[in-house]
């Protein structure tokens, strides 16, 4: 593998968008592939974090440690020192804990504050093919961080009018990062999930739901767009603490996230 280390951010001002999931369920049919993936959990949240089986209450370090070390007149530690392997073969996880929200209020008095992230991951994106940033559903720094470090973007986006709303102000946040640091977003891909096909009456009165009308807003607004169908296996994931990748790698859902995770294969 090239140890290019790709960075990608998951966001969405919005939350309940399926954010974390999408991160998790691409970064381990990435891993199954023999990816070295890295994914860094910079929401207080933590969810990416208990998501890959890791007890919160346990951690020594985490990200919000990562950021003090990169703040003038804080004392934190490295990267190198906070992140963790799985029981997912091939992924590591750069684990989060609540405290990371009181980081920005340091961050805001800290020099080049919208790339602290960005100067954190450049020490070991070397040893990583993909490393995978799930951002928390705000407009913050932290949110402003892991866009500003990332070479792409994927936004998940659930089925509703709000949904599309929140997409315009993540929009103008993107212009306001390229005004403000230069920093150019290469792909911005929509993940459309809780997906639900028309019935059969739909279909023959040539009805549309709202799905398929916001898929193809989202086809006006995105470089590309997936779906992805509702499914219970991603509740099991979850509380197993696993990837769907590496619970039900062939159940609908984990097909659609493969699919994702092939096309991004596939650009490097």
């Amino acid at each position: 593998m090239s140890g290019k280390g790709e960075c990608i951010a998951f966001a969405n001002h919005k939350g309940g968008t399926a954010k974390t999931t999408t991160c998790l369920s691409i970064a381990g049919y990435l891993a199954r592939k023999g990816y070295k993936v890295l994914v860094v959990d910079f929401d207080p949240q933590a969810n990416a974090t208990s998501g890959l089986g890791i007890d919160g209450m346990s951690l020594r370090h985490s990200m919000y440690d990562v950021v003090l070390d990169l703040c003038h007149g804080q004392q934190g530690t490295p990267i190198t020192q906070v992140i963790l392997e799985t029981d997912v073969e091939n992924l590591h996880v750069a684990p989060s804990e609540l405290d990371l929200a009181v980081a920005e209020t340091v961050m805001q008095r800290t020099g080049n504050r919208w790339s602290i992230l960005r100067r954190a991951l450049e020490k070991i994106k070397p040893r990583y093919d993909f490393l995978l940033i799930d951002l928390p559903p705000s407009s913050g720094l932290l949110t402003i961080n892991g866009l500003c470090a990332a070479d792409q973007v994927i936004v998940p986006i659930d089925p509703s009018i709000f949904a599309l709303e929140a997409i315009e102000n993540l929009r103008r946040s993107f212009h306001d990062i390229r005004r403000m640091t230069h920093h150019t977003i290469r792909r911005i891909t929509a993940v459309l999930v809780r997906y639900k096909r028309p019935n059969l009456l739909s279909r023959f009165m040539g009805n549309r739901n709202s799905c398929q009308e916001i898929e193809t807003r989202l086809k006006e607004m995105f470089d590309r767009v997936f779906v992805v169908p509702e499914s219970d296996e991603i509740y099991r994931a979850q509380k197993k603490g696993i990837p769907v990748s590496h619970l039900a790698p062939r159940s609908s859902v984990g097909k659609a996230y493969g699919k994702i995770a092939e096309s991004i294969a596939e650009q490097q």
